[in-house]
């Protein structure tokens, strides 16, 4: 049963948040880039320069509050990527930095010339015959395969500022999976296995911001992924301990897991992605609140899509969605309320050329925590 009355704490942290952490999966899962410029000198250094800048035309209809006509950024940022490999090293080591400059289009509430420039890539990869270690900022690990998919990441998503989104756009976070997040980390990914590959990851704790925090020890996250001729499955789990500290002190962990697959069949795909969590709530963020603590929730989605010549075609639902919880006065934790998140969207894309892709997406979404929109977007995205 939905809780139909809107919490608008709830949606102001949200916000907040989004405009903070959400941002585009750039460096893992847009389009390869097919005009990148490489340079390699002739002692063996390489030099390569990548990037994406997507634009969105964005008319949305908002229930009890506005209608609005927006150009602006979506789930991914503009954005341009360095990457610098290094000759091999004698005992075989490939010694790799990459580099990533993110700028969005607008900025919350209509304010313009004020999007977000940052950075969400510094690190260095070591490759050899033993895998890749990754050290620095990267994406991460939990998730990561279920936010591949197509809808989100090649377009816009849910509006978590609701008319006036600033900065990126949400995708499927808080409607389909947790937002896996660019964090200062340590990360080991092995080579290919006969289809086999996993990642270990140690990352960063993110802290809730509404209590005096300790977490002295990392978010721990893993995947594991197979990779047939058709088909890829796989499966993470994610552990982070957190430590409220003061005269009401307590201790909660936020973990899950995830399993999703992606089936390929001449130009037929299907995605789905079941995620449980506790300690993160509906909207699919990590660090949110303490009152997130023993909050059990769920994300998961479906995806079908069709290819013909250079155009796509798809559908895509989910929800997210977390139990109630009673109040704990002995600690100072509030109540949490039983919510709802539901996104459906409907996308075409056209491959104009190799390097110039049109977006058409419609969306519904609803929510117990946000006022329900409908949305009509076009989107025009260059690589290169």
């Amino acid at each position: 049963m939905k809780n139909t009355s809107k919490k608008s704490n709830f949606t102001a942290f949200s916000l907040t948040k989004v405009a903070s952490v959400v941002g585009a999966t750039v460096l893992v899962f847009s389009p390869l880039a097919l005009s990148k410029v490489a340079l390699e000198s002739d002692n063996g250094w390489e030099t390569s320069i990548s990037g994406a800048i997507p634009i969105f035309v964005v008319a949305s209809d908002h229930d009890d509050s506005e209608q609005a006509f927006r150009v602006q950024s979506g789930f991914n940022p503009a954005n341009i990527n360095f990457h610098v490999v290094a000759p091999k090293t004698d005992s075989g080591l490939t010694i790799s930095g990459h580099f990533q400059v993110d700028t969005h289009l607008n900025g919350p509430n209509g304010a313009q010339n004020s999007g977000l420039f940052e950075s969400r890539v510094a690190n260095i990869k070591v490759s050899g015959d033993f895998g890749t270690f990754t050290l620095g900022k990267d994406f991460g690990v939990f998730n990561s395969n279920a936010i591949g998919d197509i809808a989100s990441q090649g377009g816009v998503g849910w509006l978590g500022g609701g008319a006036d989104t600033g900065n990126a756009t949400g995708g499927r976070i808080g409607t389909g999976y947790v937002y896996a997040n660019f964090n200062p980390q340590i990360k080991f990914t092995s080579n290919d296995m006969n289809g086999f590959v996993y990642k270990l990851a140690l990352i960063n704790p993110e802290e809730p911001q509404d209590a005096s925090i300790e977490t002295s020890m990392p978010r721990f996250e893993g995947q594991v992924t197979y990779s047939g001729e058709s088909f890829r499955v796989w499966t993470g789990a994610f552990q982070q301990a957190v430590s409220v500290t003061g005269v009401q002190a307590f201790d909660y962990d936020m973990q899950g897991f995830d399993v999703g697959a992606h089936i390929q069949v001449n130009g037929f795909g299907l995605t789905v992605n079941y995620t449980d969590t506790t300690g993160i709530g509906a909207d699919g963020l990590y660090g949110g609140s303490i009152n997130d603590a023993d909050v059990d929730a769920t994300q998961w989605f479906f995806e079908a899509d069709y290819t013909l010549d250079k155009t796509r075609f798809g559908i895509s639902y989910g929800e997210g969605s977390q139990d109630s919880r009673a109040a704990d006065a002995a600690i100072g934790l509030g109540s949490a309320a039983e919510v709802d998140n539901e996104l459906t969207m409907l996308f075409v894309h056209h491959q104009l050329s190799k390097q110039f892709r049109l977006v058409g997406e419609l969306q519904d979404y609803q929510s117990d925590v946000q006022n329900d929109y409908n949305a009509i977007i076009l989107g025009f995205q260059f690589d290169f």
